[in-house]
This record gives C-alpha cells, sequence and structure tokens, in this order.
C-alpha cells in the first residue's frame, strides 16, 4: 500500500476558501461599491451546476477561491539518546491564534506556508488535498504574484529530494483520498471515516458554514475549524500506517497515546480551548 518509510518529519495540512468577492468584481466588472456578498453571488450564478433553488452556492473553480486558513500539524518522530522513541507534535495556522487586524491577508499565508514547506521538506499528508488544496495554493499564487522556488524545486533522481509534483503513486505528497478512490459515489468524505475508526470527526462547524462564518467576520471559528480537520487526517493516516505495517501495534498505540496527550496540554493554552471538545468527543479506551 505504500511503498516508503514514514519520513521523519510529516505535516498534516487542511485549507479553508471562500468565493473572492474582489476577483469577481474584476472579472465581471461589477461596481467597486458591491458588497462581499452581493460579488459572492455574481460569481455563484455563473459557476458550473448553479441553481436558484436547489444548488445556489456551487463549487467554484479553484482560481476564484480565497485562501481563507491553512492549518498544519507537524510530526517529527526519532530515537533520543537511550535509543528510546520519540514524537513531537506542532499545531499551527495561517492566520495565526489569536487573529489580529492583518489576518486576513491572503498573499501573506500562502507565501508564509510555501516558505516553510520549501525550507523543511517534509511529507506532506492531506486528505482531497492533490485536487483541491494544492490546486488551490498554486493557482492564487500564481494570482497574488508568490515567488515559492524551493516548493517548486523538482529533483532529478527521486533520492535527491521531495517531489510535491509527481501525478502517480507520489508518497512526497501523500493524498490519503487515493488510497480508496474508486467508484466516485463510493470514496469516503473525511469526517465519516474518521468517526467511524472511532476520531471526533467535525465538531460543531460544516464546510458549507465557511462561508457564513467569513462574511460574519468569525475567522477564529474557521481556523478552529480547519485545525480539527486537520487532527482528524493526522488520525486516519496513522490508522493507514499501521495497517500498512509501517508502524507496529506497540509503536501505533505508543503513537496514539503520545498524540492524546500533546491534545491535553495544548488545550491549555489559550486560544486552543476548543480542542477540550474534541478530547472529550475521542473516547479513551487506554
Amino acid at each position: 500500500m505504500l511503498k516508503n518509510p514514514i519520513n521523519e518529519l510529516c505535516l498534516f495540512f487542511d485549507m479553508e476558501w471562500v468565493p473572492d468577492a474582489d476577483g469577481s468584481r474584476r472579472l465581471y466588472g461589477l461596481p467597486g461599491e458591491m458588497t462581499e456578498i452581493e460579488a459572492m453571488n455574481a460569481m455563484w450564478q455563473k459557476a458550473a451546476y448553479y441553481d436558484a433553488e436547489k444548488n445556489p452556492r456551487p463549487f467554484v473553480k479553484y482560481m476564484f477561491s480565497r485562501v481563507a486558513s491553512i492549518a498544519f500539524l507537524s510530526r517529527k518522530a526519532y530515537y533520543n539518546s537511550e535509543r528510546e522513541p520519540v514524537v513531537e507534535f506542532g499545531l499551527y495556522s495561517l492566520p495565526e491564534l489569536p487573529v489580529h487586524d492583518d489576518a486576513k491577508d491572503e498573499s501573506e499565508i500562502i507565501r508564509k506556508f510555501l516558505y516553510w514547506v520549501g525550507k523543511r521538506c517534509p511529507q506532506l499528508v492531506g486528505f482531497n488535498s492533490s485536487e483541491s488544496d494544492v490546486q488551490v495554493l498554486i493557482q492564487r499564487a500564481l494570482i497574488n504574484e508568490i515567488a515559492a522556488p524551493d516548493f517548486c524545486r523538482r529533483p532529478d533522481k527521486p533520492w535527491e529530494g521531495n517531489d510535491y509534483f509527481k501525478k502517480w503513486d507520489n508518497e512526497d505528497h501523500l493524498d490519503l483520498i487515493k488510497l480508496f478512490s474508486g467508484r466516485r459515489e463510493m470514496t469516503p468524505k473525511l469526517d465519516e471515516l474518521a468517526k467511524l475508526c472511532g476520531y471526533p470527526g467535525k465538531i460543531d462547524v460544516k464546510g458549507d458554514q465557511v462561508v457564513d462564518l467569513w462574511l460574519d467576520g468569525d475567522l477564529t471559528k474557521i481556523i478552529e475549524y480547519n485545525q480539527i480537520d486537520v487532527l482528524n487526517t493526522y488520525l486516519v493516516w496513522l490508522r493507514v500506517v499501521y495497517f500498512a505495517g509501517a508502524l507496529s501495534g506497540e509503536r501505533y498505540f505508543f503513537e496514539q497515546e503520545a498524540f492524546r496527550e500533546f491534545l491535553e496540554q495544548e488545550s491549555q493554552k489559550p486560544n486552543r480551548a476548543f480542542l477540550a471538545e474534541f478530547l472529550s468527543a475521542w473516547p479513551h479506551e487506554g
């Protein structure tokens, strides 16, 4: 199922985006004083599969999708001087919490994330990320005139570095959904798969609520929702690598407990109380 060993440094990531109101004004020659929701409506009405009654907010093309948030969880695994296994986690977001006045700067969000990935060269892990998240990143980076040479660099030989742009069998960017895809109607959603595995899944926000949260100015709630998806992505990945034999049963249960301890510590920090709700929805059998 998986050809390569688990990387020492893995980055589990997810993104949230909304229709680009400014782009809609430019694209369709709309007046500058048009409200954000009016500009979004103009874009939705021109999108494929628009239906005023049944589908008033269809998906729009990735290039029309303004990045609102990128959340990512880092996992670094190594052995200490006593040859004991250690797993270190870090939970991050762009924009950072607490949200500041300049938090909606899409260009900075994308630039910082691509710079970090390009410099650290982690294994990227997402869920439906190769066909959606990375496409949004690339297209919106072009629109925002961002240079990301380290992220875009491709090695001459596979062992000379990560290649995030391989089309097939890409474990430098492991899109978990590609391990399950077949008939489209049978492809699992992250929320469904996580919950069936005994993980919390989504808590109190669904994807179709992101636009309204954005219009209400509740970027904090979007970021929290984004981070919850990242936590579920990591836990599903952990189950996958255990299934594939990349982690022994002992290491699998060790890492799961280490992750729970990490979340318990994080939930005590300011702006991280929402993690306590995630933990309460994750039964502890140990």
